[in-house]
């Protein structure tokens, strides 16, 4: 664990990162207000809730805890007014005082709005920082700023507002796409730019691309950046000068982001844009040597970033939004070289404008980003009621291996596929439901066995037809040699295929069949 400690005139903010998973992480929050029981909000976005929210929130309760849970859709687009007031309608509805606690799960859009939630209900409440992104465990987490996004700029209304505490569980990073992992990298580079020193040495030999680090050397970086703006936080709290600093690529990094439309560019390759654009008047400015600005565009530039359609006139109109203008001047974070930046508001307009067509014919001429983020194939394996009796439940019909003997199986015969995936259970029907819904931000296909459930839900038939991924129904035993209720299934007509009759073996033919489809070799595939 790495235990760090924010320290301001106020309080005390403990910083800890581990890989410890839901469980160490319902464990600490439960230790941070012992003795105390307060009631929690967890509230975290559609594709954490299938990958970790539910989870948590079951460890939680384990521990003794009243949780409410609640997930919102997910992206920049939500960080909005109408979003923040579902965080505050369920907080009131729920009755919730002073003495409860949120409990932010995601990246830095939750961590955000779920801050800013804390910090106007009930004119105050406390929060908790669960950050699952690189972004989030060194920059959005840390340091008390949150926001909601205008329709004039990003973050323009917000407060500061500490939370108790930020607990990063680094195992949570194996499930980010690579372009999020890359994205978070640029608040490290940013840090080093402004540190210098060991660790712009280090980052200046590894590159300014994540995705080329190793894990532990991810890991490494993660903990000096965040050490660095703990750093400067510490020294300044409220942004009154030095913290300033930490706006480093953000002037033109919050103008690309809404003239591109949010989720065009993530935060992150905006600000490495951005900060391309700060050298380039620095450069301009006559503070950074030339030698020195071509080297460090040269360095940022072996990363690549995605193309966006920007124009320098629609760029300049979001410039004078920027939250950071002070009496109608700009200010921006300039650098003499790595290691000593300067905080200036006299850069000519002419200027400007010169920066903004050059840095937009950088953007227009950036890389296509792929629609598919992630290489392998990923399949949501659901189970319905009564399988998690497996072994025990009628094995002359249903088999003497576990639920977890077969997902055992299931994940081994994914691996030899190169295929990932997940799977949940509920005797639930309404739970069931969610993960199908959420699946649509994660899955690329589904495989569900929905126990009697089959028979029964018009409820679970129309979730599947709506989120339309492929989808496979499986049953280890064959209905149709069964009594005659359990020959209707409510769900074949909106799936691909049924596999049925086959015990176990029916979880590797549905995944083969599957996959086949997903590759577009349907006619290839098994049994």
């Amino acid at each position: 664990m790495s235990v760090l400690e924010l320290r301001t005139a106020s309080k005390l903010i403990p910083i800890r990162i581990e890989c410890g998973g839901m469980e160490w992480l319902a464990r600490e929050i439960e230790s941070c207000f012992a003795p105390q029981r307060p009631r929690f909000l967890l509230v975290c976005d559609e594709r954490v809730a299938l990958l970790y929210g539910k989870s948590l929130h079951t460890y939680l309760e384990s521990c003794g805890l009243s949780v409410e849970f609640m997930s919102l859709p997910p992206g920049e687009s939500e960080k909005n007014f109408r979003t923040l007031k579902l965080i505050l309608d369920k907080l009131a509805h729920k009755n919730f005082s002073r003495k409860d606690v949120l409990l932010a799960l995601g990246g830095g859009v939750i961590t955000d709005i779920n801050g800013f939630a804390a910090s106007i209900y009930a004119r105050g409440i406390r929060w908790i920082a669960l950050p699952t992104t690189v972004l989030g465990m060194v920059d959005a987490s840390i340091g008390g700023k949150t926001a909601i996004n205008h329709e004039t700029a990003k973050n323009l209304i917000g407060a500061f507002h500490q939370p108790e505490c930020v607990l990063a569980d680094i195992l949570t990073l194996k499930t980010l796409v690579p372009r999020e992992t890359r994205s978070g990298a640029a608040e490290i580079v940013k840090g080093a730019l402004l540190e210098g020193g060991a660790i712009w040495m280090e980052l200046q030999d590894e590159g300014p691309d994540a995705l080329t680090w190793s894990e532990a050397q991810l890991f490494a970086m993660i903990e000096k950046g965040a050490r660095a703006k703990i750093e400067i936080v510490s020294r300044d709290e409220f942004e009154s000068g030095e913290r300033m600093l930490l706006n480093l690529g953000h002037t033109f990094g919050h103008a690309l982001e809404n003239v591109a439309g949010y989720g065009t560019l993530t935060h992150g390759e905006a600000v490495f844009y951005g900060m391309q654009a700060a050298v380039w008047l620095s450069e301009k400015m006559g503070l950074m040597k030339k030698e020195i600005a071509v080297a460090l565009l040269l360095w940022m530039q072996t990363l690549s970033l995605p193309r966006a359609n920007v124009t320098a006139e629609s760029l300049l109109q979001a410039l004078p939004s920027d939250k950071k203008a002070d009496q109608g001047k700009l200010r921006w974070i300039l650098l003499s070289k790595p290691g000593v930046p300067e905080i200036r508001d006299d850069v000519p307009l002419e200027l400007v404008q010169e920066c903004a067509a050059w840095l937009c014919d950088r953007v227009r001429g950036g890389e296509e980003v792929s629609v598919r983020e992630h290489s392998a194939k990923r399949i949501l394996i659901l189970h319905g009621p009564n399988l998690n009796l497996l072994g025990t439940r009628e094995p002359e019909i249903y088999g003497s291996q576990t639920l977890s003997d077969i997902e055992s199986l299931c994940e081994t015969h994914a691996q030899k596929c190169g295929a990932e995936c997940l799977f949940r259970s509920s005797n639930h029907e309404g739970e069931l439901i969610e993960y199908i819904q959420w699946a649509r931000h994660w899955a690329d296909g589904i495989i569900v066995n929905p126990g009697a459930y089959t028979h029964t839900s018009v409820a679970l038939r129309d979730a599947l037809s709506a989120i339309k991924l492929p989808t496979i129904e499986l049953h280890l035993s064959d209905p149709s040699q069964r009594e005659e209720y359990r020959h209707h299934s409510f769900i074949r007509d909106v799936c691909l295929r049924t596999v049925s009759g086959h015990g176990a073996d029916g979880y590797a033919i549905a995944l083969d069949f599957l996959l086949s489809h997903l590759s577009g070799t349907l006619g290839q595939s098994a049994g």
